[in-house]
């Protein structure tokens, strides 16, 4: 194991706030509880299950802590490397919310399946049902399945409808695979909705889709146990929809500047959890300073760029790998070497994986310390 460095050491519990060295990545714990109770209490108010997305931070304490929260609902995870680290941590009802392809990994499904309590995998068609079904069969174990349904994201997923039954037909013509239900993802409304009434009429459009589809496959004596639905954004209209027994939000005890930008009239920097503390070490010009928070700091996969969290006289406006460059054009405060600027990460999901540990802090002090023990865990 290579030893860390003394930078790679994480912070001393307690350390305020103010010292903890950059850039690092810090939760504002008071705000990460408010949104999970914020989750919790739709889900109950609207009698679907709370099961939690843990791609977003890769942690197992973070996983069991939204179980908890959500009355031992369970947790998503998006690849067959994070199921493992969450078996290993003694999580028991895990949903993979992904195809896997290839006997080897299959092998590894089919071995996860058999250590935990509750477990079921996705698939779409032939091509991954059949491998399934072939290697379950050779282990003498049974699979939970669920059927993914494309309802507008145009990404993986069978059709509705028709091309759905026959697809459902084929998984319950397979003998080590049960038939659970359907995921009906329909993240595009995100990229297609500007508004609340927009928010509200795609979802109910996308889950009468699903709708029709589970109306279809019952009326042929085909029982759907699960509709599972739902990202950050879409959870909270996808779920008041009658057909939906499971949301599956991943961002939304953290939030990032996607979720500001796409639904500005649901949250605000108040309910961003996931910042990044970085400190200016260069200002080359008066209308320009440098922070140590880059790209490999501050993930740079989606348009957005990061947002102070405390200002609103100075932009973010360029990365490179170590260094960010910020506007201070129209800065009221002076903006000098040393100075610590804190940022709204662009999209949390991926600035997570990039770092080595997730700091939680109360109090203007450290009070957690979470390691991101499934980074880089992608196959």
């Amino acid at each position: 194991m290579p030893v860390p460095t003394t930078a790679e050491m994480q912070p001393p519990l307690h350390m305020p706030r103010n010292e903890i060295e950059t850039p690092a990545l810090v939760i504002d714990l008071e705000v990460m509880e408010t949104n999970i109770q914020g989750y919790v209490t739709f889900a109950e108010k609207h009698n679907v299950r709370l099961r939690s997305h843990v791609k977003t931070h890769k942690n197992a304490e973070l996983a069991k802590r939204q179980s908890e929260y959500a009355n031992n609902s369970g947790i998503v995870c998006q690849t067959l490397s994070e199921v493992e680290v969450m078996v290993k941590n003694g999580i028991d009802d895990i949903y993979l919310s992904y195809m896997v392809v290839g006997r080897k990994k299959l092998k590894r499904l089919v071995w996860l399946a058999q250590k935990l309590d509750r477990f079921a995998t996705t698939v779409d068609g032939p091509g991954n049902i059949k491998p399934l079904q072939d290697v379950a069969a050779d282990h003498g174990v049974k699979i939970d399945v669920i059927l993914e349904i494309d309802v507008g994201l145009h990404r993986t997923g069978v059709s509705p409808g028709e091309p759905a039954l026959t697809m459902t037909e084929l998984i319950r013509e397979q003998s080590n695979l049960n038939f659970r239900g359907l995921l009906s993802y329909e993240a595009h409304v995100k990229s297609e909705a500007e508004t609340q009434t927009e928010y509200e009429a795609y979802c109910t459009e996308a889950m009468d889709q699903a709708q029709n589809t589970v109306e279809l496959l019952e009326a042929e004596g085909i029982p759907v146990e699960e509709v599972k639905v739902g990202g950050t954004a879409t959870s909270k209209y996808s779920g008041k929809h009658p057909v939906v027994t499971e949301i599956n939000p991943g961002m939304y005890p953290f939030m990032d500047v996607g979720e500001l930008e796409h639904r500005p009239f649901d949250i605000d920097k108040s309910d961003c959890a996931a910042t990044v503390i970085s400190t200016v070490i260069s200002k080359p010009s008066e209308d320009r300073a440098i922070v140590d928070a880059g790209s490999k700091s501050l993930s740079m996969d989606k348009p957005q760029y990061p947002v102070p969290k405390h200002r609103d006289d100075i932009k973010y406006v360029n990365a490179s790998e170590e260094h960010g460059w910020i506007d201070t054009t129209e800065c009221s405060d002076p903006v000098d070497i040393g100075d610590r600027i804190e940022f709204i990460v662009p999209h949390v999901c991926t600035t997570i994986n990039l770092h080595d540990t997730i700091v939680g802090v109360r109090d203007g002090c450290v009070e957690e310390l979470w390691d991101v023990q499934a980074r880089g865990k992608v196959k």
